[in-house]
Formats: C-alpha cells, structure tokens, sequence
C-alpha cells in the first residue's frame, strides 16, 4: 500500500474505536452542568451544519462539546445531511464524518440511527415509468439532480461504514429492526415493478440475514440490481467503487479475497469483530460486478442492434436513393446512447480492475454484410411484396407530371392531327426506282 492508503487506515481506525465505544455507551460525555444551552449558539450551531458543514469543521468539533444540543436533535438530522451535501473532495468527505462522529459520540441513537434511515430513504432506484412519461429534457434534467444527490449520500454512506458509524446496525437486531432493511431493499423493488411475488419478498428477507450483508450492501442492491434494464445508476456504481476500491478491495479476485483473513482489513483489535469483513466486501464487489455483467451484456446488444440498423440504411439508400430524415435520428439516438454506454462500461471495469469489453465496432460491423435483393419477395403479390409501408409508398405513390409541369409542355405532342401525318408512299414509286 502506498503512504496515502496507510495514513487513511490508521485514521480510519482511531475513528472506528471511537464509534464502537459510542455505540457500546462507553465514549466519554461532557458535564451536563458545564454545557451552553443558548438559544441563539444552539440554533446558529444547526444553521453552521446546515450551510458550511465542511468548510467549519474544526469550530464545530468545538462546539459539540460545549453545547447542549439535546432539544434540537430532531433538527441536527437533516441540517447535517444538507450540509453533506455541499462535500466534494476526499478533505470535504473526511470533515463531515468528523462531525457526524463527534454528534455520534453524544447521540448515538437519536441521531445516528436517524441520519442512516434518512439516507436510505434517499437511495432509491428511480421510477422508470415516471421517467418515461416524462419528457427527454425534462427527464435528463432530474436524472442529473438524482445522480449527483445520490453520488454524495452514497460515498457519506460508504465512509460511514468503514468509520465504523454503521457497526451496531449491521450487527445489533435492535439498531437493525428501526431501520427495517429489508423493507427498503422491497421499495426499489416497487418502483421497478418485480416486488409483487411472495416468493421474491421471502427471498429479500432472507438475503438480508446471510452472513456479510450490511448497510452498504443493501444500498447498493437497491440501487443497481434493480436497474438492470436501463442502467441509470451506472455512473454511482462507478463513482463508489472509485472511492473504496483500496478499502474494501473491490480489485482483489474472488479467489484471492476468500483466503484473505478479516485481520487484514482495518479492524480494532484482536477480540472485537472486524468492521468491514471479508465477507461483506465479497457481498459489495460481487453486487458491483453483477451490475457490470448485465451492463455489458446490454452493450453487446445495443452494438448488434446498431450495425443491423446501419445494415438496413444500406439497404434503402441503394434500393430506394434516400433515407428518410425520421430513420436517420432514430440511427443517431441508438448512435449516442451505444456510445454514452460504452463510456460508462469502461469507466466501471477500469474502477473494477477488470478488462473493457472487446466489441466488434458498428462502424466496421458493415463491412460483414453485403445488400441481398429477395427474389423470392419480390415475386409475391400483396403485403408481402413491400418490406414496410415507407416503401409501398415510394412505389406506388407516382409522381403526377401534371402537378409539376406546365400544359403547353404536356399538350405539345397532342397538337398533331392526322393531316399532318405523311402520306403513304405509293408502290408505283418504288417501280419507278427499281426500273432505272
């Protein structure tokens, strides 16, 4: 491991002992008599959370310790998560789980249980319906307000979890059943529309209680493996595994992983479990590679699909001598949604350490093919004869000349009466020359 990753696991450490011992009840309090409970300090401490949670860190560590804070935690909530928001950078990131730890510290429960609820509630797959009744501007518009949004609470969520700020709920039954997992995980599901099975909710239930599942696993679940068909969330799986490929070893082979010992993952001591398991980091990786396979699966899909459409403009430009402009742009929609895909696919294996899709290029994929006339078809009478209803039209609707063309030109060769016509040539004539 480089410094980097080094300096990063020990201060990853120091804060998952201090979450356990927060979660435990045995993190040191302030003297309650000592504790400021001003008003106008408490309310402009939540306002600070609300708008510069990053940015003043240092003073708001201070003041966690010296406000009272306690009739204002239902307020802490969603002011901190607003304020997440606003986090960027890896510096922005490492600032606001300063904070949350140092609020964990004081209210483990009424606030850090509270916090993780509401960002799960927050990581929902999208409705597709509602995105497909929408219009395209208006569609892009919220899928780029949602991927930025869920970007933010998705690296919080997963920082959180190797800070240890998640240990009691994915350990803990009672921490676990606030939260209801498995129900959350049934949501995504619902807007997708796959939910509606006994059999699948008793599945989701069980899932949820196999050996390495966790708070993050869910989140992930929800997210990606809902979103199969579309992949909208293409860009979030890439983003997390990005920010935790050296964490959670999202590069390390299945093999490898399996015979690796929790002991080498950031833990706190020999006795305590560990607060990312290899089995939980199995669970993560094998989500993320899932969501890979059918996004590549998709791909190849989307590229024969292009080159049978490049195929088929071939073939009417050399039978018929154009293309119309609707077949045109609907080339070029499948065109830019081929190539934002396979961006996207890249982007993912590279963050995976896995190797790019090897496709054959639609531009070149042309080149397989050749234009066939249909004999066969042509022969037949009826709807057969036309292969679609673009070309019956250029066949049968004929261009009227008298529509474009004006009558002196069309009647000239009218004009001519049977007087005009030469007069036949007489046997006598030809006597006459064969005689000479």
């Amino acid at each position: 491991m480089d410094e980097s990753t080094v300096k990063r696991h020990e201060r990853l450490r120091a804060l998952q002992r201090a979450n356990l011992d927060s979660w435990r009840g045995q993190s040191e309090q302030p003297e309650a008599k000592t504790l400021d409970a001003s008003i106008k300090k408490n309310t402009g401490f939540i306002k600070k959370c609300k708008t510069n949670l990053c940015a003043e860190a240092a003073q708001l560590l201070r003041d966690v310790k010296q406000l009272k804070l306690e009739r204002y935690v239902v307020e802490l909530m969603p002011a901190v998560y607003e304020g997440m928001q606003r986090c960027r950078t890896g510096g922005e990131y490492a600032a606001a789980i300063d904070v949350i730890t140092a609020l964990h510290a004081r209210f483990p429960e009424k606030f850090t249980v509270a916090l993780i609820a509401h960002m799960l509630k927050q990581l929902q797959a999208p409705s597709v319906a509602a995105l497909q009744a929408a219009s395209t501007e208006q569609r892009e518009r919220e899928e780029q307000a949602r991927v930025t949004r869920q970007r933010t609470v998705l690296r919080v969520l997963g920082e959180m979890y190797v800070a240890g700020l998640l240990w009691a709920v994915d350990t803990q039954s009672e921490c676990a059943s606030e939260l209801d997992l498995a129900g959350a995980f049934m949501q995504g599901h619902a807007l997708s529309g796959t939910s509606n099975n006994a059999k699948f909710v008793t599945r989701v239930r069980e899932m949820v209680q196999q050996r390495g599942h966790c708070v993050v696993v869910g989140a992930l679940q929800n997210l990606l493996l809902t979103d199969r068909e579309h992949h909208l969330s293409i860009a979030l799986a890439t983003s997390f595994a990005r920010a935790f490929r050296a964490d959670l070893k999202l590069t390390t082979p299945d093999d490898e992983t399996n015979s690796t010992t929790d002991a080498e993952y950031p833990a706190i001591s020999e006795a305590d479990e560990p607060v990312v398991t290899t089995a939980s980091c199995v669970r993560i990786r094998g989500v993320l590679h899932e969501y890979l396979d059918s996004a590549v699966e998709r791909l190849r899909v989307m590229n024969k699909g292009l080159a049978k459409m490049r195929q088929n403009n071939e073939e009417r430009l050399f039978s018929k001598g154009v293309i119309h402009a609707d077949v045109q742009e609907k080339f070029k929609r499948h065109e830019r949604a081929y190539e934002k895909l396979s961006d996207s696919v890249n982007a993912l294996c590279d963050a995976l350490g896995c190797a790019q899709p090897i496709l054959v290029d639609a531009e070149d994929a042309r080149d397989r093919f050749s234009i066939v006339i249909d004999e066969q078809a042509a022969q037949k009478d009826g709807s057969d004869l036309w292969e679609d209803d673009e070309e019956r039209t250029f066949y049968e609707n004929v261009l009227d000349l008298r529509s474009r063309l004006p009558p002196s030109m069309l009647e000239a060769g009218s004009k001519r009466t049977t007087s005009e016509e030469p007069e036949p040539v007489e046997e006598e004539a030809f006597a006459d020359l064969s005689t000479d």
